[in-house]
């Protein structure tokens, strides 16, 4: 993100770099375009609007005896005047916009304002200003603001307290930190910003990151994609909001093609840019970080309450292929006694595996209303999966319309974009639904709206992330639609479903900030292995810090085949995380947990019937996040900020408000202790009663396959009820609480 360097810098290499992909071109040209001088300072009725003189600079070759590294000179300026918007939205929170217009075109304005990532209004704000000093001073009742003229730099302090933001000023000549500037290059835009990182300070979020909880020191690839396994950066979810221990969070809101370093090329600052000639982004000022999410959550939304039943466990592989195998296997669930409310079919109930055109096979899958029908009389609800790419076969009917009415991306000659011959691999011949085209949105609405009418309760939206930049699409350029796309797709579906049945969900791979308001997210393709696993809790905990509440996972893994213990293990995550739900490539890749060991069959059941029992603590939890914005699985520092002890740990959560689950997240044959740590407090350990007073301290617990260490808070009313087979009567028969 910093000043274009193939050897010193690679996230600008032409695959990566904000500045685009047009290949080879000359990444030594880039002018950075910075604040100077303050021409015109001007209060709104929101706040101040400042107009400066630009100073041009860029990076030069040089030597510092055999030192090669690019220093920043003075060259002439492309940009002439530059604007800066301070405004308030509440209190607590203010947005800063940076551009070289002083009015910026909204590159979103295409897309439907309820389907962006912003969808609130500021509120109005009782501020004062002060332009007289060396400071520009804005003050609300619970923060400041200073401008210090000089230098444009930007600090805000909570009234009475200390700083919580400062923008990082660079007065050094290398380029490793690039402050707020606009940078050009050949016609390109990127706008460039870095804040201050104090050496103790720990940035959690951006979205569903496998690698690290802590994003400090970690580079990001910004840039949905088809993560294909749950061990590497590449990730379905980028969410471009960040929590820091200093007391705020930072909201970026754009689309476009964005690049995040955090104390990597620069130890001592936390640098963004995208590629845009304008930067809009939110700084939430909160004593704790459950102030932080709740008010990010008032700009971006707050996710609707799932219906009770989607909380019981959901049976799927990829793909069942006949009814007759989906009766099957609602027989065995029943007759296994394994509390199941949804049977999902993946990518085979079409006439041909993976055509979608959301129509049943008449050979295999016949009569499908009086078969999902049938299923609900058993208890079972159906989920149905789709994605947003549809096969060119001219007898796929979705294919044809799509064509005929325009509702597919497209490329420079105005046909259906198809990825280029020299992508080997899957899907390459797919076209793409132009989800920006609102003609589009109400045919594919239709469609979910008539598959919902037919009886489906639930729409799995797969793949998303991975829609082309280059091609052309009917409200939107592709640039800023990449990482957006993933949202239009799922309020699309999700509208369609809601309108049809009233309730809120669909099961959702990708998105991106504001997808919250759509659950249900779920890890995508994992692993079959121990470290995937640990990697998924990963994913889990960041995409709770970055607003998401509802997430899941594919219990045992989906990429491969998982032995007894990584299945058993993975369902004890499973069963404790919103919402649960067992998946895995293949036909003959079984995960229903009869096909495990005897053994693991009943721990499963076990497992699965305590969730079972717990389901009106879970959904009392449930919607208690729908009011706040906090995630079920919880990281221990959204709990705990103020032990630091907790800042690191991401290898155990708290699950809602009362519940702590130290998932095992290795093998027994490595090892048959689990450290556990128990923040201050007293706790209750599960399966042995025993009570632990803690003052923040670590224990070694034994372990066997059945046990993971299970915690509640001592005195703690921890609902239960009766279990039952399913959730389908939506009777909760309510028994003694655990812990009265």
């Amino acid at each position: 993100m910093n000043i274009p360097n193939d050897a010193e810098f690679p996230q600008f290499k032409a695959e990566e770099s904000a500045f685009g992909n047009e290949g080879d071109i000359n990444k030594y040209n880039a002018v950075l375009n910075r604040p100077s001088e303050i021409i015109f300072a001007e209060e709104t009725d929101s706040g101040v609007i400042l107009t400066f003189s630009a100073a041009a600079q860029k990076a030069v070759l040089s030597y510092t005896h055999e030192t090669q590294i690019y220093l920043l000179k003075p060259c002439d300026a492309e940009i002439k005047r530059l604007y800066l918007h301070i405004q308030l939205w509440s209190d607590t929170v203010f947005k800063v916009l940076f551009s070289d217009k002083k009015y910026p075109e909204n590159p979103f304005k295409g897309i439907p304002k309820e389907a962006r990532m912003l969808i609130a209004e500021p509120q109005k704000v009782d501020f004062k200003v002060d332009l007289s000093g060396d400071f520009i001073i804005i003050k609300t009742k619970k923060i400041e603001i200073h401008i210090e003229k000089r230098t444009a730099k930007i600090s805000s302090f909570v009234k009475n307290g200390g700083e919580y933001y400062s923008q990082r000023k660079n007065n050094f000549r290398t380029p490793d930190s690039c402050d707020m500037a606009i940078g050009t290059r050949g016609g390109e835009y990127c706008a460039f910003e870095a804040l201050e990182l104090e050496s103790d300070e720990i940035i959690y979020g951006l979205g569903e990151r496998f690698d690290s909880l802590i994003r400090n020191g970690r580079t990001v690839d910004f840039h949905n994609k088809d993560a294909v396994g749950t061990v590497s950066r590449r990730t379905y979810v980028n969410i471009p909001f960040y929590i820091s221990t200093k007391g705020y969070g930072l909201f970026l809101n754009s689309g476009a093609r964005t690049s995040w370093d955090i104390a990597t090329e620069d130890c001592s600052s936390i640098q963004f840019s995208v590629a845009d000639n304008q930067m809009e982004y939110f700084v939430i000022q909160g004593d704790t970080p459950k102030e932080i999410i709740k008010s990010y959550c008032c700009l971006t939304g707050f996710a609707p309450l799932p219906p009770l039943w989607s909380f019981g466990l959901w049976m799927s592989r990829n793909s069942y292929t006949s009814w007759d195998t989906v009766f099957d296997v609602a027989e065995k669930l029943r007759k296994y006694d394994i509390p199941c409310d949804v049977i999902h079919l993946d990518t085979a109930w079409f006439k041909k595996d993976w055509d979608c055109d959301l129509k049943f096979s008449q050979e295999r899958f016949p009569n499908p209303e009086q078969n999902i029908k049938k299923l609900r009389e058993q208890g079972f609800r159906t989920s149905l999966w789709q994605y947003n790419f549809i096969p060119p076969n001219e007898g796929n009917t979705h294919y044809s319309e799509a064509v005929q009415n325009g509702y597919l991306a497209k490329d420079k000659d105005g046909n259906p974009y198809q990825m280029p011959k020299e992508c080997k691999g899957s899907w390459t011949n797919d076209v793409i639904i132009d989800f920006s085209n609102p003609d589009a949105r109400k045919w594919y609405g239709d469609k979910i709206y008539g598959l919902i009418k037919m009886g489906a309760a639930a729409i799995k939206t797969d793949f998303g992330e991975g829609i082309p930049e280059e091609a052309f699409y009917h409200s939107i350029d592709g640039r800023h639609f990449h990482n957006l796309y993933s949202l239009v797709y799922n309020h699309t579906v999700f509208n369609a479903s809601k309108e049809a049945s009233g309730e809120n969900l669909v099961w959702a791979r990708s998105g991106t900030a504001g997808s919250q308001r759509y659950p249900i997210h779920w890890g995508g393709d994992s692993q079959c292995s121990f470290e995937a696993l640990a990697a998924t809790l990963r994913g889990a905990l960041s995409m709770g810090i970055s607003g998401i509440p509802f997430f899941s996972h594919d219990i045992g893994g989906f990429l491969g085949m998982p032995d007894d213990e990584l299945y058993v293990r993975w369902a004890q995550m499973g069963m404790f995380s919103s919402h649960a739900r067992c998946h895995g490539a293949g036909d003959t890749t079984h995960r229903e947990p009869w096909a495990f060991s005897k053994e693991a069959c009943e721990i499963f059941r076990y497992y699965d019937k305590l969730r079972y029992s717990l389901i009106p603590y879970i959904y009392e939890q449930a919607e208690k996040c729908t009011k706040t914005g906090l995630p079920m699985m919880r990281a221990l520092y959204l709990e705990y900020p103020d032990d630091r002890n907790v800042y690191n740990i991401d290898n155990e959560y708290m699950f809602g408000d009362n519940i702590l689950v130290a998932p095992v997240l290795k093998p027994l044959s490595k090892s048959t202790v689990r450290n556990v740590y128990l923040p201050k407090g007293v706790w209750r350990d599960f399966f042995t009663n025993e009570i632990t007073e803690s003052t923040g301290i670590w224990i070694e617990k034994p372990v066997d396959l059945k046990t993971t260490p299970i915690y509640f808070k001592h005195g703690s009313e921890i609902k239960r009820c009766a279990v039952k087979n399913s959730l389908a009567d939506g009777d909760l028969e309510l028994q003694e609480p655990f812990l009265p």
